[in-house]
């Protein structure tokens, strides 16, 4: 009787048990990792960062004129902070990305850009897909659900 009782469970759960993943093979998420050049006259220096809408410090006093950000688009996805007023202006574009100029040049405090997945991965729920940087505000690339009030948001 022992038998037919766990036979017959055994039976009644074997929907549950072949409905269930096995084995989650989800990559976990990370943002995208950012390096910047920032020079002034003949001196650079680099930064490496992830765009996860973080301020970075730079922790450089150099006088900053260009800021090469590689690929990029940093000229609209990022904040530059500086102790003075600046100015920002797109250099134009090639296939290591846009320069940004800038001036007068001064040390470059802190970056913060918007937040990217890596690779072009979506972001996870409840990260904030809206960015407003210094050239207006931008909605992000990709939320795993849908973007509503500055944050991906699950669709169930």
């Amino acid at each position: 009787m022992q038998l037919t009782l766990l036979s017959l469970f055994s039976l009644l759960n074997l929907p549950l048990l072949l409905a269930s993943p096995i084995n989650n093979d989800t990559t976990p998420f990370s943002y995208e990792q950012l390096t910047f050049t920032f020079a002034g006259g003949p001196a650079t220096y680099t930064l490496t960062f992830p765009a996860d809408g973080n301020t970075y410090p730079t922790n450089n006093d150099l006088s900053v004129n260009l800021i090469a950000p590689g690929t990029f688009p940093a000229f609209y996805e990022c904040t530059f902070y500086t102790n003075t007023a600046s100015t920002l202006v797109l250099t134009g574009t090639s296939a290591a990305g846009s320069d940004i100029a800038v001036g007068p040049p001064q040390p470059i405090a802190g970056v913060a850009c918007m937040p990217t997945g890596a690779d072009g991965a979506c972001l996870p729920d409840y990260v904030t897909c809206e960015w407003s940087g210094t050239q207006g505000t931008f909605q992000g690339t990709c939320c795993s659900g849908y973007c509503a009030a500055t944050k991906c948001r699950p669709t169930s």
